[in-house]
């Protein structure tokens, strides 16, 4: 009784006391098996930094490296514990006993125990035992205690961060790298891991610290690389990105503080401390403080910033507020020096020597002012207010940190490491004192340094998977048999987070020392995370194994979603399949084993832990299993459920957006991540995307590319530019852009560098719709139009100084000007006009990373350089589609390609486009008109005594041709439509259709015109041999033909269907399903000709079969009537044979449009030039439309056939309908 009581209260003050979560990680390794190869154990696991602003993300193990045999711990502690069984009958969940801080592992086997218990009641697990901790106590047993703990502290974080404050690293003894034999003579210090390679001996009995050394100086590196100056290489992306966080390991590549380093100049360091010296210009030092008579002192920049920029203090005035003293707007505050009282000052009084300003005396009585940093495009003026701004300063100053005052010297040192309290008996009080070492260190006191790999990698992600959420898993292993996980990390990526983080991340290897002998590689696994489906694996070489620590930076890109590699039948995976590793130009393989094996070639079994619906990757070196978790589990395992994206709907996400809990890798208050939809933004998507319609004048000269450039203006920062490129239709005057990213100022650039401003606007404000007209007026000129050449040859410090000249010349009226470098606008300010100028780099390259996902050789767009968030696909002439996936090359265009992009989706059929509606008109016309025509044309044919020869054989094939070309027209027509419209989505049906409608669509239109071209060729022979024509050999001939055409057209076409595939695409405004062929370079061109012969030699058979018969029959009537003449011969065999003479030019009549289109035009090179091509591709449905018309109308003797056949029809229908009477 008392134990659940115990538990009641203990769940009721969780609920009421927020307090921090300390999980041990890895206790389960030294239970089963206390071994020496376990290198790391109780390990607390947290983010290295809080927040989510920083562009670093690492996770600090801190781990236990003594073996609890040391400790002699008596159960004898004074917290309660609880059997498994007892939490289960009071309905406890694993969820609350992680937020008890209660190991990870004890939590994931109560919850394997909960599993079981409701599957095969198994109460072996019962028994197993929680202790109930209250902190700062934790651990398995409550045994571990935290040094530093304060009540307010809110997480693990905060707790060792107070810790390094309390106890800061002063070592009395420095920390040793052990893995190389060194005698270093008189000098007692042991060796350093940084002294191996640094260019000084240090081993006095052989110099081993610098004996393979040479291979860094000799290492060269890649194009894209900088090398630093140990010979190590790193991304050249990460040269001078950032002064906090070097990336190579002697910090060459970025450029410290002065006080930390003195710098000489050169050329290849463009630093702050060369670039602000003074330029010698024409034999004068030239500086931003020389020949300023043209750049105002009172701009937005200057005023308020605490600073006299001129003379008076005029960009001070109205800064500094009095509650007791109102001045006038041209007036200072200041104190009179002999009666001290406040005052009001004319500025042409200013800087008399008889009076101070109220500024400069709290500036030198409070505190100094330090100079500013350099500012960047701003749009509005400071206005801080000197008393708050003072007292900010004063606080700092006077702010003390707690920790010194109530902490006493630690007693056990741990170096770098987390020193705890490990309570041995907690009756008798004992004690003692253990590290947690982080991954550089080991040792009982953290003494030893680690041989590690310490990695930074940045991931880029395509366009097709910009909110695409990530699981990546980064393993050490080796190229053993057994191909050992030394260690791994896993994280989640999303590009829209994380585009610009770097992860860092330590990798230990499972021995130490490592062995020599092996060779490691660092393998990345990536997998999609809401499906866990796999998208590839990178390979990155470990270099150099003679260092003890090697630095490795890296930028990977992911895979593409549909990404085709060569296939590779490595027979030697015996429980697993052959992959390639996407980023090696040498196809390197590796075994991807299945559940349960491992191994270089997966003939090594072993026991999964993951649970069943996570994906298991692998074995580590101490016999944990690898899970990769669906997005609501977590834990080693997977068998943890995060519920945060299901606690409280009306929290979470909204319209539709994904939740995403966040990892470990994120110390924040905000648990869980919002990916919204096209159209809405928004920490919870609650908020629609702003909307911006960009109307032109009739004077100005569009191109059919534009793009556009929004740059957004971010305080004490350089502004963030990102751009969008649209193609403007031919018949349109407006664009409207659909835009979630903050901005302030709107560039629209046309071709050749033409740039207009659109938007200015000071706050940025969510969710609405801004509409702004182009004039002529508003183009940005270019300097060379403003000024002389003389002056553009300037330098630019010397030139810049003049640029608000042009805006204050107002009979120019201009909006806007730009140089090589710069993007200038005017603005107004207190009765002046002048010039706000930011960088803008006009040749900046979007190329997705040099990897699209563009078809058809298309080029890809991003709007960002670094960190895009969506991207477009510019088109070779021909191809179109957001991904350039259609082609309209001749004989090669569908439907889908003509009509797609003119059906809206969501859209009623009443709401669409003409073209459309017309279309669709027009399809239930031949739809009629082909049912009609082939049921007509299949009673007429059906026929014994017109199937007996050749001909009549053909003319039944077409009706039949007729009817199921009518069907698969119609259903091709309708599919697409309502699949457009979103009314049709189902993945399954619309990839059967994609497969079967286009190629029967080509099989029996292309059959029908062979069909029709055998019988004019037939009745033609008919007439070349008269009396010798052969019936019954004919028949035989004609079943001949036919079977040889069906297998012909099958044959010719069956391509066509493998090479389909469906597309997702996905751009702001709406998302639709393609259905597209894409061939390859040679079987394009087989499939160009292909299309063409099948249209060109029935064609061309009409039309010489026609001119035969008519020659033919003119000149037999010739022969018998010789005194007649010629002319008036052929007009009464063309009257007298026409029933034979119509099919045939009928159908070179309808064939000459579809000719003329297709070659005339080339391509449909828009969706504009729609109407001359679904006028050609229905065209091309007529003949088999008109095979009644041209076949039976004409022909007495058909038209006989098909009275008697209805005849027999209509008294077979009469008999049947008397008898059921």
């Amino acid at each position: 009784m008392f134990r659940t009581k115990y538990l009641f209260y203990f769940i009721l003050i969780h609920f009421i006391i927020a307090t921090p979560q300390i999980n041990l990680h890895f206790t389960d390794l030294i239970n089963e098996n206390e071994s020496s190869d376990v290198l790391q154990h109780n390990c607390l696991r947290v983010a290295a930094f809080m927040g989510t602003s920083r562009l670093d993300r690492e996770i600090i193990t801190y781990c236990m490296n003594d073996l609890p045999s040391k400790f002699d711990i008596e159960n004898d502690n004074i917290f309660p514990k609880f059997k498994f069984s007892e939490l289960s009958q009071q309905n406890i969940t694993s969820q609350q006993l992680y937020i008890w801080s209660a190991p990870i592992d004890i939590i994931e086997r109560y919850q394997f125990y909960l599993d079981q218990l409701s599957a095969s009641y198994d109460k072996s697990m019962e028994t197993q035992v929680f202790y109930n901790c209250t902190l700062p106590r934790f651990g398995p047993m409550c045994q571990y205690e935290m040094i530093v703990y304060e009540q307010n502290y809110m997480s693990l974080y905060d707790i060792i961060v107070g810790y390094y404050r309390a106890y800061g690293y002063r070592p009395t003894k420095l920390t040793c790298y052990t893995h190389l034999e060194c005698n270093r003579g008189s000098f007692s210090a042991c060796l350093d891991w940084s002294d191996i390679c640094n260019g000084y001996v240090d081993c006095v009995d052989g110099g081993s610290d610098e004996e393979h050394c040479w291979q860094l100086e000799i290492n060269e590196c890649n194009d894209n690389e900088y090398r630093c100056h140990n010979g190590q290489c790193i991304p050249r992306e990460f040269f001078r990105d950032d002064t906090g966080s070097p990336d190579c390991v002697d910090g060459s590549d970025e450029i410290l503080e002065l006080s930390q380093h003195v710098y000489q100049c050169t050329i290849q360091q463009p630093s702050f401390e060369c670039e602000e010296k003074t330029l010698n210009i024409d034999g004068k030092n030239e500086t931003d403080e020389t020949e300023c008579e043209q750049w105002p002192c009172k701009n937005i920049y200057t005023h308020c910033d605490g600073i006299w920029n001129c003379p008076n203090g005029a960009d001070e005035i109205g800064c500094y507020l009095s509650p007791t003293l109102n001045c006038s707007s041209d007036h200072h505050i200041c104190i009179e020096p002999i009666t001290h009282e406040l005052m009001c000052l004319p500025i042409t009084k200013a800087n008399n020597e008889m009076l101070s300003d109220v500024r400069h005396f709290l500036c030198y009585e409070i505190q100094r002012k330090e100079k500013q940093q350099p500012k960047y495009l701003s749009l509005n003026a400071s206005r801080e207010v000197v008393e708050n701004h003072n007292e900010n300063k004063v606080n700092s100053v006077n702010s003390r940190s707690p920790f010194f005052e109530i902490y006493p010297q630690r007693e056990y040192e741990c170096h770098r490491g987390l020193g705890l309290r490990v309570w041995l008996n907690d009756t008798k009080n004992l004690t003692t004192y253990a590290c947690l070492c982080p991954p550089s260190f080991y040792g009982e006191q953290c003494q030893y340094q680690n041989q590690r790999v310490s990695l930074t990698i940045k991931f880029q992600t395509l366009s097709d998977s910009l909110s695409t959420l990530f699981a990546i898993i980064i393993s050490l292993i080796d190229d053993g048999e057994e191909r050992i996980i030394h260690s791994h990390e896993q994280f989640t990526y999303l590009s829209s987070r994380d585009c610009k983080v770097k992860f860092n991340a330590y990798l230990l290897y499972s021995t130490r020392p490592k062995n020599q002998t092996k060779t490691y590689l660092i393998h990345i696994d990536i997998y999609e995370k809401f499906s866990l489906n796999y998208r590839g694996s990178l390979l990155f070489p470990i270099k150099f194994p003679f260092l003890p620590v090697y630095r490795l930076v890296l930028i990977a890109v992911i895979p593409r979603k549909d990404a085709k590699y060569p296939r590779c039948s490595k027979s030697q995976c015996v429980h697993g399949k052959c992959m390639i590793y996407s980023n090696q130009p040498e196809n390197v393989t590796f075994c991807q084993c299945n559940q349960g094996w491992s191994g270089r070639f997966c003939t090594i079994p072993h026991t999964s832990m993951c649970s069943s619906d996570s994906i298991s990757i692998g074995l580590s070196a101490y016999n944990r299993s690898i899970c990769v978790c669906p997005i609501n589990k977590f834990g080693p395992c997977c068998l943890l459920i995060d519920s945060i994206c299901q606690t409280n709907n009306n929290l979470t996400c909204q319209n539709g957006g994904q939740c995403i809990p966040m990892d470990e890798y994120t110390e924040s208050n905000q648990k869980f991540l919002c990916i919204c939809p096209k159209g809405y933004i928004g920490d919870l998507c609650e908020l629609i995307d702003n909307k911006l319609i960009i109307k032109f004048e009739h004077d100005v000269a569009l191109s059919q590319t534009i793009m556009i450039h929004f740059i957004n203006i971010i305080r004490n920062a350089a502004p963030i530019r990102t751009t969008t490129l649209r193609t403007m239709p031919l018949t349109q005057i407006s664009l409207t852009i659909y835009w979630s990213r903050p901005f302030h100022i709107v560039f629209v650039e046309l071709q050749n560098k033409i740039y207009y401003l659109a938007v200015v606007q000071k706050t940025y404000q969510r969710s609405i719709t801004t509409t702004t007209i182009i004039n002529k007026s508003d183009r940005c000129q270019h300097i060379n139009e403003l000024f002389n050449e003389t002056f553009v040859k300037l330098n630019l410090l010397r030139r810049i100084k003049y640029y608000h000249l042009p805006c204050q010349n107002l009979s120019t009226n201009l909006t806007c000007f730009y140089d090589n470098l710069h993007l200038c606008f005017c603005y107004d300010y207190q009765q002046q006009r002048l010039a706000n100028c930011f960088k803008f780099n006009h040749d900046m390259k979007f190329d997705c990373f040099g990897q699209s996902v563009c078809e058809n050789e298309g080029k890809c767009f991003q709007d960002t350089p670094d960190c895009p968030q969506r991207a477009t696909c510019i088109c070779l002439p021909c191809f179109y589609g957001a991904r350039c996936q259609f082609i309209s090359t001749r004989f090669g265009l569908s439907l889908d390609a003509i009509l797609g992009y003119h059906i809206q989706p969501n859209n009623t059929l009443r709401h669409q486009s003409n073209i459309v509606k017309i279309s669709l008109v027009l399809t239930i016309i031949f739809m009629i008109a082909g049912f009609i025509n082939g049921i007509l044309s299949f009673i007429t044919f059906n026929n014994k005594t017109i199937c007996e020869v050749g001909c009549g054989l053909y003319l039944l094939g077409s009706s039949i041709t007729t009817l199921f070309t009518t069907i698969i027209f119609g259903l091709k027509f309708w599919i697409l439509l309502l699949a457009q419209m979103t009314i049709i989505s189902n993945p399954l049906f619309l990839r059967i259709q994609c497969i079967s409608l286009d190629f029967l669509l080509r099989v029996f239109l292309n059959m029908d015109q062979w069909l029709n071209a055998c019988i004019a060729l037939e009745r033609a022979i008919t007439t070349l041999m008269a009396a010798g024509f052969n019936k019954k050999k004919s028949k035989q001939i004609a079943k001949i033909v036919i079977s040889v055409l069906i297998i012909f057209m099958i044959g010719t076409n069956i391509y066509d269907p493998i090479y389909r595939r469906l597309i997702d695409e996905e751009n702001e405004d709406e998302k639709r399903t393609w259905c597209i062929v894409t061939y390859p370079s040679s079987l394009q061109t087989f499939n160009s000709f292909m299309q063409t012969f099948h249209f060109l030699v029935p064609f061309l058979i009409n039309l010489i079969s026609a001119v035969i018969l008519i020659i033919k029959k003119s000149r037999q009537q010739s022969n018998v009537r010789p005194n007649r003449a010629y002319k008036q011969i052929l007009k009464q065999q063309i009257q007298k044979h026409k029933h034979l003479l119509t099919a045939p030019v009928i159908l070179v009549i309808l064939g000459i449009p579809r000719l003329v289109i297709s070659f005339i035009s080339q391509c449909m090179k828009s969706t504009n030039d729609a109407y001359l091509f679904i006028a050609g591709y229905f065209v091309s449905f007529i003949p088999p439309m008109v095979t009644f018309l041209v076949f039976v109308l004409p022909s007495e003797f058909y038209k006989k056939q098909l009275y008697a056949s209805l005849t027999t029809f209509r008294t077979t229908i009469q008999r049947y309908l008397q008898r059921i009477r």
